[in-house]
């Protein structure tokens, strides 16, 4: 299996850190954005949106991180990663759906603004924007804390790629200073995903 990705991106992250897990290997192929390779007509050829990842297998290609994610974990149901009851998979299809339209978009906003600008020259973070996101940060934050009451884990009892999706989301919450430490079983969710091993392989 060949993954197109950008190491610096979550999504390509959310991938790779399920591939790790697994245990499956993946051919890994970065994509220079500032070269615009990912807007080549090879690459999109696969992906039309122009977006990462993007994930061949043979002849079947599947993009959108978390639908790879899904992909990957069903090639290896033993690991329960991906429950085998179909509640247990809807839920876990539910707080990825969740993350998608809620969580994960206020990451990407506090990210761009605090990180990407700077690294690309594009100016000062619009305070704004940086506000907005992170009202609408604590606003979901308190959802998924409240969900976590008493869990270990989002869905069940056990590590599946929920808790990896959502931890992917986080994994620039120091850089961007995202307030965890308001929401602690978040920051718990956060610090038991990164302290996998599939995590810190990788972590570059």
């Amino acid at each position: 299996m060949k993954l197109y990705h950008n190491p610096l991106s979550p999504n390509g992250r959310r991938v790779r850190l399920t591939a790790a897990v697994l245990g499956l290997e993946l051919e890994e192929k970065k994509l220079d954005f500032a070269k615009g390779e990912h807007k080549s007509p090879e690459y999109l050829a696969l992906n039309p949106n122009g977006a990462i990842p993007t994930l061949v297998d043979g002849d079947f290609v599947l993009t959108e991180s978390r639908a790879i994610m899904q992909y990957l974990a069903s090639k290896k149901p033993e690991s329960g990663l991906l429950p085998r009851d179909e509640a247990g998979r809807a839920d876990v299809a539910r707080w990825q759906f969740w993350d998608a339209a809620h969580f994960s978009p206020q990451m990407g906003t506090l990210g761009f603004e605090k990180l990407i600008k700077g690294m690309m020259g594009l100016g000062e973070p619009d305070g704004g924007k940086v506000q907005e996101a992170l009202g609408n940060l604590r606003r979901f934050a308190a959802v998924l804390n409240k969900r976590l009451e008493g869990k270990k884990y989002i869905v069940g009892s056990a590590l599946t790629i929920a808790d990896l999706t959502i931890a992917s989301s986080l994994m620039y919450a120091k850089q961007v200073e995202a307030p965890l430490a308001e929401f602690p079983n978040v920051q718990s969710l956060f610090s038991r995903v990164s302290e996998l091993d599939g995590w810190k392989k990788t972590s570059g």
